[in-house]
């Protein structure tokens, strides 16, 4: 095989090999004539297909002579002898789509349209000169740094077959392409027609905005199966920035069936023209992205203290960059007006503060004492600590005269008050009283002033706001509050008390006031009185008893 030292046909040096394939190889050549730069396919002499490879790269030569367009690489000349066989072509200094959508997608997605809409012509082109290419995908696309596009390699490229030619023909003997690009009706071995290239174009458009092709599969069957019967996904569950409209392009390109696809390259070129190939303009993003960088970069470089390496970088950026050196001098006198105008305003404050002082006839600088704190307000005992009961004096009983004694252990219930709260603290267990348990349970009413030494009715009548009918049988009962024990008196109409008094007791020294009249609950039972003072030695706390309640 030919080697970089060599020349071919006395006449091209062989300069650095582009490509390599099973049956050929792509050099850049020099003509040594005119010392132009061109591209050579060179097929291989030492495969045991040489005679059909070199019939296939004369048909290559014969189509690839009739097409002429921007971009299309250009035919140069077909030569076959008994050395070399090989097509010259234009030498585009540039990586084929394939490289470039790995080592640079986002270079990629800013040359997109141009991209899309030269491989859209290019194959228009291909397909009104009745030619079908058959091999469409990113390895035979070449774009340059500014997004000129060639589409190249007519190999495996054929004529339309139509009408009587197309049912002639039946099916194809052999299956050519590359099966990720592979039309459902080649894997069929129909004969391909011009949406074959579509639905190839298709997958093309799919990689480039997704960086991975549509379908992929473990083994060459499984893939051939789903071109056949998967549905394609959306380029946008990839990259969420393809536009819905770009998705529905590919979505009917890549359909099954021929028909369903679009009818010819130039209506795809033509819709890809009206719409938006991405939500946010790649170039947008780029842009932004710098600008945030260059605002990150300023803001460090004029907060932070500087150092030898942040000066000389800094130094660098403004040397280097001037509309860097602009937007530094810029926050620069910016960040200095600021200072200087708080500045001023707290002179402002202070002239004034010193001016108030001096009006009240006190000396400027010095402050008024400061006033006494206010005492924070005091919250609520019961948001505090749980509800207590009064505490009464020694020997006085825990629960008020006049009422009967609570169970041990539990607190004192007054008429209409509320069960205690749970957690409330509990008084405890009072000593037994030598006294009969409920009589009948008679209306609180008012009791008349005694003297000392008199005798107290058991029961008078109550103040209701009308006065009641004589033999009224409603008689409330009262008791007596000094040391001399009650005296049960017959009132009309009233029955006597099942019940005896206590023994008498010697009387105080004082009077007691009359007892406040006791709230009437209709709806609970009124405790009975509480009963007079029995002899004996459990009763001594009971001579403590205060005189006025």
């Amino acid at each position: 095989m030919a080697n970089d030292e060599q020349l071919v046909d006395d006449q091209y040096q062989l300069a650095m090999c582009i490509a390599s394939g099973s049956s050929s190889q792509v050099w850049e050549v020099v003509e040594m004539s005119s010392g132009r730069h061109l591209a050579m396919k060179l097929l291989k002499t030492d495969v045991p297909e040489f005679k059909e490879n070199k019939a296939q790269m004369k048909r290559e030569s014969e189509i690839h002579k009739l097409l002429d367009h921007p971009m299309i690489v250009k035919f140069e000349r077909y030569s076959s002898n008994r050395d070399y066989t090989y097509i010259l072509m234009e030498y585009f200094r540039a990586s084929n789509l394939k490289l470039q959508i790995k080592a640079d997608t986002n270079g990629v997605h800013l040359k997109v349209r141009q991209l899309f809409e030269g491989v859209c012509a290019a194959l228009s082109h291909v397909h009104q000169k009745g030619f079908i290419h058959r091999d469409i995908k990113p390895d035979n696309v070449l774009m340059n740094k500014v997004g000129e596009i060639r589409l190249c390699d007519f190999s495996l490229s054929s004529k339309q077959k139509l009408g009587m030619g197309k049912l002639l023909a039946g099916k194809l003997k052999s299956i050519q392409g590359t099966r990720t690009y592979i039309a459902p009706e080649t894997i069929r071995r129909s004969q391909p027609t011009f949406q074959t290239d579509l639905y190839s174009l298709g997958v093309l458009f799919f990689e480039v905005l997704a960086c991975k092709t549509p379908f992929q599969a473990p083994t060459p069957e499984e893939l051939l199966q789903k071109h056949l019967r998967a549905e394609a996904p959306n380029p946008s569950e990839f990259n969420p920035n393809v536009s819905p409209e770009m998705d529905r392009i590919i979505a009917k390109l890549l359909k099954k069936k021929p028909a369903d696809r679009p009818a010819s390259a130039d209506e795809v070129l033509a819709e890809i023209k009206r719409i938006r190939i991405f939500k946010e303009e790649i170039v947008d993003a780029v842009a932004e992205k710098k600008a945030n960088q260059d605002k990150d970069a300023l803001s460090m470089l004029s907060e932070i203290r500087l150092d030898s390496r942040a000066d000389a970088k800094l130094k660098e950026m403004l040397e280097t960059n001037p509309e860097f050196a602009r937007k530094f001098a810029e926050e620069k006198e910016n960040k200095a007006k600021k200072k200087k105008a708080e500045t001023a305003l707290n002179d402002a404050r202070i002239k004034v503060a010193e001016t108030a002082e001096a009006s009240r006839g006190k000396p400027a600088g010095k402050s008024a004492a400061p006033a006494p704190a206010t005492p924070p307000p005091q919250q609520a005992m019961a948001m505090q600590m749980p509800m207590q009961m009064p505490v009464y004096p020694p020997g006085f009983p825990q629960y008020p005269q006049g009422y009967a004694g609570y169970p041990p252990g539990q607190m004192p219930m007054m008429p209409g008050m509320a069960a205690p709260m749970p957690g409330a603290p509990q008084y405890a267990p009072q000593p037994p009283m030598g006294y009969p348990q409920p009589m009948q349970q008679p209306v609180p009413g008012t009791l008349p002033q005694q003297q000392p030494g008199q005798p107290t009715p058991a029961s008078v009548a109550p103040k209701p706001p009308q006065k009641p009918q004589p033999g009224s049988p409603q008689v409330a009962a009262a008791k007596g509050v000094s040391g001399t024990p009650p005296q049960k008196q017959p009132v009309a109409g009233t029955p006597k008390p099942a019940t005896k008094a206590g023994p008498p007791a010697p009387a105080p020294a004082k009077p007691v006031a009359a007892a406040k009249p006791a709230v009437q609950v209709p709806s609970r039972p009124t405790p009975p009185p509480t009963p007079p003072p029995s002899a004996g030695a459990d009763l001594d706390f009971m001579t403590d008893l205060p005189d006025v309640l």
